[in-house]
C-alpha cells in the first residue's frame, strides 16, 4: 500500500484517490472513504467519479488518537499548504474540517476565501446533507458537477 501511495503522490499530473478505486472491497481505506462520502454516493455520484474529483489534503499525514499541533512545520506540510493554495487559485471548493483554525493560520488566504465550507460537526468527516448547511452542500455538489 505504501508503494502504491507513493506512486500516486509522485505523479505530477495527479491521480484518482486510489482508496476509492481499490479492488479489495474490504480494504480499510475504501471502507473509510465510503463512509466519509456516503452522502455524495447517495446523491448518485460513483466512487470512480469522486476518486477523480476530490482531493484530500491532511494537515499532518499521520493518525493520532489525540491531536495536538507540533511546534514546527514538516516538509510534507509545506507541500500540503502549496496544494491548498493551488486549489484556491483555481477557485475550488475547500472543505475545512477538524482543525479549520490551524489551516487558516498556515494558509492565511483561507480566512477570506469565499469558497470555504465547514461541516456542522467539525469532528465528523462525512460529506452529507445532514452535516452541512444546505447552501454549503449545494456548493459541494455544484463543484462536483463542474
Amino acid at each position: 500500500m505504501t508503494e502504491r501511495t507513493l506512486q500516486h503522490i509522485a505523479n505530477a499530473g495527479g491521480t484518482p484517490n486510489h482508496f476509492l478505486t481499490h479492488p479489495d472491497k474490504d480494504h480499510p481505506g475504501l471502507l473509510w472513504w465510503s463512509r466519509a462520502l456516503n452522502g455524495l454516493t447517495e446523491q448518485g455520484y460513483s466512487h470512480d467519479e469522486l476518486a477523480r474529483q476530490i482531493l484530500a489534503v491532511q494537515f499532518h499525514g499521520y493518525h493520532s488518537q489525540s491531536w495536538r499541533p507540533i511546534p514546527y512545520t514538516l516538509p510534507s506540510q509545506s507541500f500540503a499548504f502549496h496544494l491548498v493554495r493551488r486549489a484556491i487559485s483555481r477557485d475550488a471548493v475547500i472543505v475545512l474540517g477538524r482543525i479549520a483554525a490551524m489551516w487558516k493560520i498556515a494558509v492565511p488566504e483561507l480566512a477570506s476565501y469565499p469558497h470555504v465550507v465547514t461541516p456542522k460537526q467539525n469532528r465528523s468527516v462525512q460529506i452529507s446533507r445532514g452535516n452541512f448547511n444546505p447552501e454549503d452542500f449545494e456548493r459541494i455538489e455544484q463543484a462536483l458537477k463542474g
